[in-house]
């Protein structure tokens, strides 16, 4: 291959809470994995095609399994930047400052390889600010920040005289402005003044590194014409997930909380059906959509723009999102879990004569592991000022398989916030999720793209089981996962004595879950056989032993047989540990 130059130019388009499945690319490697029920959740052939996005998939490399470290605006960012969790960097929360003692890939750039750095859009790294243009005295490495904006959704946006004003409708912004809304709605506004930063550079002779942080497809769902009517005549069905969820058939985890009050079992074919056919679910989807549509467009004017600099075999093109949405999937949507949707983001990236064309890289990565990778790729030998707690992955980006896979790789995503109530580690398609005070999941997409069934007790999972299991619990510890704080006991195996989550029905047919059954209604029921087996807990019909796997107790990963003494201390350790603890008998 012949060589690329030593300073390539470097553009990374980030957008916020992006659903990968609108990505055609992504789209299209699903279904050489799954049938397409499974990869058009919202109907056969309901899809958005991403023509100019897509480039980067054929013209470089799509990864297949890319997730945030934790599925939340600032902490996703902070990892990105900085190549680190984001509880070391002061940023787990959101609307919490970076800590700007810490560098970030752009001040290497700009300080060891002279390079021109920009950002432009949502930034979210400097506390609570809102809009907050400008770099607040904190560039981290970025020295073109007139268009940074720390947080915020609005839709338009006007410059005059230096000064940006922000609107958060169309109808705001058509009362008061005179002027294209395709110059001033807010994904137009950001690359139009990105174009505008890379002819500067081009025109200087400088080598540039420019981040356009695109505030949509984040809610507010809405977007200007022609985009906006788009996918009127589209009709969007309510994922099959929610409804499985719904009807506790099966049940979520309890990280995907659903109020059983507010969907009655015999109630859920009713609700589903009027809620898919409402106004409001098809123009949230018609506009997400279209919003995504105005994403690819003006890739395209990015993509045209590098070429027409004559810059297209010497820029590194980088397109990806800081976390999902899950757009209805299992009756939610937005982000903060660790489903496909939520946790996993899109991530494609285009170095003509490096990258080899329509790669695809099924290793999982993560958010933490970009800045290592980024600055290998772009020949920075001297990392001493940085610490990563990510890897660099640039070696397997650059090798000669079209597919490339590594299935011992493990990564790490997790909730955050105030009540952090899960972290999982995935491996080769494998999610093992753990909770609080509750069991465990493993998710296998690979033979369960919809992540509804629990593969933890099965048989042939149990090596891929035990691996997920001893990497998580040394990641609670290594990384200071922020549940441990909140919750010293947490479950790495599921209780030797604990009850289906999924609904049951009786023999009067009526459908209830295992918590209905201390209903005096309910009494006589524990008598059947199917409730006794299904509720064994609240049955009181467990045997009395403990339970066969390891526990997370106090910071460390223990077995009933290291517990005895801790008995007394925790309800977790005695619920676990039944017969150690005498809690049966």
């Amino acid at each position: 291959m012949p060589t690329s130059p030593v300073k390539p130019n470097l553009l990374i388009v980030m957008t916020d809470e992006h659903n990968l499945r609108t990505i055609s690319a992504y789209r299209d490697h699903l279904l050489t994995k799954h049938d397409i029920e499974h990869v058009d959740v919202w109907g056969d052939g309901v899809y958005s095609k991403t023509h100019w996005i897509d480039t980067l998939a054929k013209e470089g490399a799509l990864y297949s399994n890319f997730y945030s470290v934790a599925p939340l605006c600032t902490p996703s960012r902070a990892s990105f930047m900085t190549g680190m969790y984001p509880q070391f960097v002061g940023a787990e929360f959101n609307h919490r400052p970076m800590d700007s003692n810490f560098k970030t890939f752009a001040d290497i750039l700009r300080d060891q390889r002279g390079y021109r750095t920009g950002y432009m859009g949502k930034w979210h790294l400097d506390g609570g600010a809102k809009p907050g243009w400008g770099d607040n005295g904190r560039d981290f490495g970025f020295d073109y920040n007139t268009y940074r904006f720390n947080r915020g959704h609005w839709k338009y946006f006007v410059e005059t005289n230096g000064s940006v004003q922000e609107y958060k409708s169309h109808s705001q912004f058509d009362s008061d402005v005179d002027g294209s809304a395709s110059k001033h709605f807010a994904t137009d506004f950001l690359v139009d003044r990105g174009i505008e930063f890379i002819q500067s550079a081009v025109s200087d002779n400088e080598p540039f590194a420019l981040m356009i942080s695109i505030p949509d497809p984040h809610g507010p769902n809405e977007v200007r014409r022609p985009f906006s009517t788009q996918f009127e005549n589209e009709y969007f069905k309510y994922p099959k997930t929610a409804t499985a969820n719904l009807k506790a058939d099966p049940a979520s985890p309890v990280w995907n909380y659903l109020n059983r009050d507010d969907y009655p079992f015999n109630d859920v074919d009713k609700y589903v059906q009027d809620y898919e056919a409402g106004s409001y679910w098809q123009n949230q989807l018609q506009q997400y959509f279209g919003m995504v549509a105005n994403i690819d467009y003006n890739m395209g004017k990015l993509l045209y723009e590098i070429r027409a600099a004559g810059q297209e075999d010497n820029t590194i093109v980088i397109f990806t999102s800081d976390h999902g949405d899950l757009l209805g999937e299992h009756g939610k949507v937005n982000k903060g879990k660790p489903y496909e949707t939520s946790a996993g983001i899109p991530f494609l990236i285009k170095y003509p004569d490096k990258i080899q064309a329509g790669k695809v890289v099924e290793t999982p990565y993560s958010t933490v592991d970009f800045a290592p990778t980024l600055l290998s790729l772009m020949n920075i030998k001297d990392l001493s000022q940085l610490t990563f707690q990510g890897v660099d992955g640039s070696e397997e980006l650059l090798n000669s398989s079209l597919v490339s896979k590594n299935d011992d790789k493990i990564i790490f995503t997790m909730d955050t916030g105030n009540t952090p109530t899960w972290a999982a580690a995935v491996k080769d398609g494998h999610k093992f999720i753990v909770s609080s005070g509750s069991k465990p999941y493993l998710f296998d997409v690979n033979i369960d793209p919809d992540e509804l069934i629990n593969y933890i007790d099965s048989p042939n999972h149990a090596v891929v089981k035990a691996e997920l299991q001893a990497a998580l619990g040394e990641a609670l510890v290594i990384y200071d996962i922020p549940m441990t704080r909140n919750d010293d006991d947490i479950y790495l195996e599921i209780p030797a004595c604990f009850d289906s989550s999924d609904v049951l029905q009786l023999r009067n047919g009526q459908k209830v879950l295992c918590k209905d059954m201390g209903n005096n209604l309910f009494t006589n029921d524990c008598g059947d056989w199917n409730v006794n087996t299904h509720c064994p807990k609240t049955c009181g019909t467990c045997k009395c032993e403990d339970s066969v796997g390891p526990i997370f107790v106090g910071g460390e990963v223990k077995t009933c047989e290291d517990l005895a003494d801790q008995c007394t201390s925790s309800w977790n350790v005695r619920d676990f540990c039944r017969k150690t603890c005498s809690t049966c008998t």
